[in-house]
């Protein structure tokens, strides 16, 4: 039964362990703490014992007595409230280092886990682990310091002066104590489902929130207002009900403690009074510990709160480690060199998801400097094929290698550095033209970036613009229509000068006429790059040097084409010079 208690209380505290690390540079704040907390309780304590002598010497009509028990009181008043100061100014800086260095680890590790990570989980749910479940435990740690280590001493301190005066206050004392902890660890259980489903409602009303501000002409357009109206009303009425229940839990948590208090003042009360009506005996030490019991009291109920802390902080750092464990974080190694060709081989390459075979076996080649174009209908792999390359997955079997070199062999940050994508979907952050173009490549000169968004077909777009370069996109600027977007994004990929060029249908709202300008500036400006279209339109295919067809794992021909080619999957299909593939 202590065994189970007491790992109990162990588990409470289970928090406070996992914050140690994120203060460890901050001893010297916890040391100051601990000391100031010794130093400020013994002073209230000794406050109570003065106040008693005070009695006994107005019983006495010592009036000597009596002014020299109120200056002690009033400068040990200030003592007290000196080092307390001290507690509560280093419990919160503590807090906040420690919020400080779990967020900035929590977003270090969001930047380095795999596409597979994010797959499972919701933007929303994302943020409110990096906000709320995050804050929840800093509170915890900033109560914990401020009023766990006070209580602690106030407990150990307030029994042992109990004691000095009498040893039946010090009994009642003693047993007040753990029903009152024991109440709290009743309560924290009970609470523990319900702080679980809050947190997954506060994810939840996030997500929904976000959709709606981003997906606002598409709610509108299809009059969708009263069903979203409808559905976030539902999520916060039910986030409402979670808190309700928590509520009414605190609400007779708070009213038992009062009982067990009361009860324990009334029998020191009756007992110590019954003593000094008998023997005539000052009430001065009966008086001293009615105050040192009120003092204690309202310190030993906010281990209750610390319990409903406790329990808050759980929650979120259980849902914080998912985020910050090993699992499904890439590793970014750096250093190495570039392999000497641009050379893609895929050799055997199969890939699935869940029980759905995506690639099976694949096998072909790019030559380095080809202008490719790989297409095929919709969800027949051409965007995982893409994801392999730059391994945001790693295929179930075979191989891919650039130059010749295994790609698993070649850092991340490298790999990436020689292959550079435009995805299907663009972001631009928020900033100006400049710095969009610029990201990733922050030492590119401006001759560069101009050169970039002239290959691009952009620069007189931009240049057209008030600001020029320095004009603010994203959400404090402009809005620019999905083709400028788009070709922005191509000026930054090709600023980075990579060997290989990945376009994942990412001039699908460029006009064809602009796409066609655009393809034949990167090819003839940068004739040693690689250059892998993936696209649906027959027109974007115009500058390949080959066409690739991917259907399902399965070879077809494309319009009767001939010099396909069997590689378990992919048709590479030659253009004869001069005629667009149609």
């Amino acid at each position: 039964m202590s065994s189970n208690l007491f790992k109990k209380i162990l588990w409470v505290f289970d928090p406070l362990i996992f914050s140690f690390k994120y203060i460890s540079r901050k001893k010297w704040a916890l040391y100051a703490v601990i000391i100031s907390a010794i130093i400020s309780t013994i002073a209230r304590l000794y406050v109570p014992l003065l106040i008693g002598d005070s009695v006994t010497s107005i019983e006495n009509l010592d009036l000597r007595g009596l002014e020299n028990f109120a200056i002690l009181i009033v400068a040990v008043t200030v003592i007290s409230s000196l080092f307390q100061f001290i507690v509560n100014y280093g419990s919160q800086f503590l807090g906040q280092t420690y919020s400080l260095n779990l967020r900035n680890n929590v977003f270090n590790h969001l930047v380095r886990k795999s596409f597979t990570f994010f797959e499972g989980q919701t933007t929303g749910d994302l943020l409110s682990r990096t906000t709320m479940d995050i804050e929840a435990s800093r509170n915890f740690i900033t109560s914990t310091l401020s009023q766990l280590i006070p209580t602690i001493f106030m407990i150990v301190f307030g029994l042992y002066f109990l004691l000095t005066i009498n040893g039946l206050y010090a009994a009642v004392f003693i047993l007040s104590v753990p029903l009152m902890v024991y109440i709290g660890m009743v309560f924290q259980r009970k609470q523990r489902l319900h702080w679980k489903s809050i947190r997954g409602y506060y994810g939840r009303m996030n997500e929904e929130l976000q959709e709606n501000i981003i997906g606002q002409r598409t709610i509108r357009g299809f009059s969708g207002e009263e069903w979203e109206i409808s559905k976030f009303r539902n999520t916060t009425d039910s986030y409402y009900q979670e808190y309700v229940q928590v509520a009414k839990l605190r609400g007779l948590y708070n009213n038992l403690l009062p009982l067990v208090l009361g009860g324990a003042a009334t029998i020191i009360l009756i007992y110590g009074g019954y003593s000094s009506l008998i023997s005539s005996a000052s009430v001065g030490p009966l008086v001293a510990a009615i105050n040192i019991f009120t003092l204690v009291s309202p310190s030993v109920s906010s281990l209750g709160r610390l319990v409903v802390f406790s329990e808050n902080a759980r929650a979120g750092i259980q849902r914080i480690n998912d985020v910050i464990s090993e699992e499904y974080v890439e590793k970014l190694d750096r250093g190495g060199s570039a392999p000497l060709s641009s050379d893609l081989e895929f050799e055997n390459v199969s890939f699935s998801r869940g029980n759905r075979k995506i690639l099976d076996s694949l096998s072909f080649s790019i030559s380095g400097g080809e202008f490719v174009s790989i297409t095929g209908k919709t969800a027949t792999g051409k965007s995982t094929l893409v994801n392999l390359m730059l391994r945001f997955y790693d295929p179930d079997s075979g191989s891919i290698r650039i130059g010749g070199v295994d790609i698993k062999k070649l850092p991340l940050t490298l790999l990436r550095r020689i292959i550079s994508i435009v995805p299907q979907e663009i972001t631009l952050l928020s900033g100006t033209i400049r710095e969009n173009i610029a990201y990733g490549s922050p030492e590119a000169s401006m001759d560069d970036i101009r050169s970039a968004a002239d290959i691009a077909n952009i620069s007189s777009f931009i240049e057209d613009l008030q600001d020029g370069y320095d004009t603010l996109v994203g959400e404090r600027g402009i809005t620019l229509s999905g083709g400028q977007k788009q070709r922005i994004a191509v000026a930054r990929a090709i600023l980075g000068k990579p060997q290989v060029l990945i376009l994942d249908d990412s001039t699908s709202s460029v006009d064809p006429e602009t796409e066609l300008e655009m393809f034949s500036m990167i090819k003839s400006r940068l004739s040693g790059m690689t250059v892998i279209n993936v696209t649906l339109r027959h027109s974007a295919m115009k500058y390949a040097d080959h066409v690739f067809k991917l259907d399902h794992g399965s070879i077809t021909l494309m319009h009767g084409e001939s010099g396909m080619q069997d590689a378990a999957g992919i048709s590479r299909i030659p253009r004869e010079d001069g005629d667009p593939v149609a």
